[in-house]
C-alpha cells in the first residue's frame, strides 16, 4: 500500500465525513425513544391484560373470552390459552414488548364444547419479568392482548 500525503482536499473530506457521522449519532441519541415509552397498540383496537384475569373481547359480532389455563404465567414453561366463543380456528402469535424475543406461534391443541386451547413455550429471559403482546387474528381482524411472565 502506497503512503499518501495528506493534502488539503483530502483533509477537508475527512473532516466533513467526521462531522456527518457525529451529527448522525448525536441526532439518533437526542431523538431516541425507548420501546416501552412508545404506544405499541393503537387506541382503536381492543386491548386487555390476561396476566391476572380473563378478557372478554368482541370479534366479528362474537363475544370471545380469552383466559390462561395456569397462573402465574412463568418463563421457561408451556403456556396454554383457552379461547371460548369462536367456532373457527384463530391465528395467535405473541411478540415481546420490551425486548425482541422473536415471534411465538401458538399451536391449536384441541377443541371442546365452544372453546379451543392454544399452547406455546415461553422462553427464559435474563430479566425477572417479560411483557408480551399477543395478536389474535380471525380473517382480517386482529385483536391485541397483553400478558407478563415472570421467572
Amino acid at each position: 500500500m502506497a503512503i499518501e500525503k495528506l493534502t488539503g482536499p483530502r483533509l477537508y473530506q475527512l473532516i466533513f465525513l467526521l462531522v456527518v457521522l457525529i451529527t448522525a449519532f448525536t441526532w439518533r441519541t437526542v431523538t431516541y425513544v425507548p420501546v416501552s415509552d412508545m404506544s405499541l397498540i393503537s387506541e382503536d383496537s381492543d386491548v386487555c391484560d390476561i396476566t391476572n384475569k380473563a378478557c372478554i373481547l368482541n370479534l366479528d359480532k362474537n363475544q370471545i373470552i380469552i383466559d390462561v389455563i395456569e397462573r402465574p404465567i412463568k418463563q421457561n414453561t408451556e403456556m396454554t390459552v383457552s379461547v371460548a366463543g369462536s367456532d373457527t380456528e384463530l391465528k395467535i402469535e405473541a411478540e415481546g414488548i420490551d425486548m425482541n424475543m422473536g415471534i411465538l406461534k401458538f399451536i391449536p391443541e384441541k377443541a371442546g364444547n365452544n372453546s379451543q386451547l392454544y399452547s406455546v413455550f415461553l422462553p427464559k429471559c435474563k430479566h425477572n419479568e417479560m411483557r408480551w403482546k399477543m395478536n389474535i387474528t380471525l380473517k382480517e381482524k386482529t385483536l391485541n392482548v397483553i400478558f407478563s411472565d415472570k421467572k
